[in-house]
């Protein structure tokens, strides 16, 4: 477990700061409550993993992150100005205690073990670089070897719009890095999202305990609550 590292990229479940763009379409403690729901089934879906796990928390001033309870080794906030420098500093964080480290968003129902092991393997077989691809142009996973992690990775990129695995890919190109890429992931950030989460629940491509039950207290919320309410 030592040679291997992963990082959960997330943020506190405070209404108003996560899941914003399901906002309008959800109440923002409802968002909230989603949020919540993802990660803890995220973090048991990891958890027989043959690798450690670091959650790292986008913090305010004056917040600090809670205490770790397994499977998670640490509990770290996220330090830089943008998304490009909080990656680079974590990874080259975890980089000087682990061979091989990865990332990962919280959003992300489905992910499993056995795929983070994967993209482990493949930079065990020579890859230096792994991409977990999304649909909307971003990647929901970045796995690299220890010894080829460079800011040019993270430096300058568009995020949060669709050219960010462009950009990355071609950074890898551009710095010599032999990468290869898992099946699509898909996150849930907007309604549409939440449309195929159910659907995927429904027909039972994969478990999400959690957010099942908070579907299921969602839809009894719904029913309940008075016409034109």
């Amino acid at each position: 477990m030592g040679r291997r590292c992963l990082l959960v990229f997330t943020k506190p479940p405070v209404p108003g700061r996560v899941k914003t763009r399901l906002i309008g379409h959800l109440s923002a403690a409802a968002a909230a409550g989603l949020h919540q729901a993802l990660l803890d089934d995220l973090v048991e879906a990891l958890g027989g993993g043959r690798f450690t796990i670091r959650l790292l928390l986008a913090l305010e001033s004056g917040e600090t992150p809670p205490p770790a309870a397994s499977p998670v080794a640490a509990v770290l906030p996220q330090c830089g100005d943008d998304l490009g420098d909080r990656l680079w500093n974590a990874l080259a964080d975890a980089a000087r205690d682990h061979s091989l480290v990865a990332v990962v968003g919280s959003d992300l129902p489905g992910l499993d073990a056995a795929t983070v092991e994967e993209a482990f393997d493949r930079l065990d077989d020579g890859d230096d670089v792994v991409l977990g691809p999304t649909a909307d142009g971003g990647y929901y996973l970045l796995a690299i070897r220890a010894e080829r992690l460079h800011p040019r990775l993270f430096a300058g990129v568009a995020w949060s719009t669709d050219r960010v695995l462009a950009q990355t890919m071609a950074r890898c190109d551009e710095l010599g890095l032999r990468r290869s890429a898992l099946l699509p992931g898909r996150d849930v950030d907007l309604p549409q999202d939440l449309e195929w989460l159910e659907a995927c629940l429904r027909e039972g491509r994969f478990a999400s305990p959690r957010v099942a039950d908070w579907l299921r207290r969602r839809q009894a919320s719904m029913v309940a609550a008075p016409s034109g309410a």
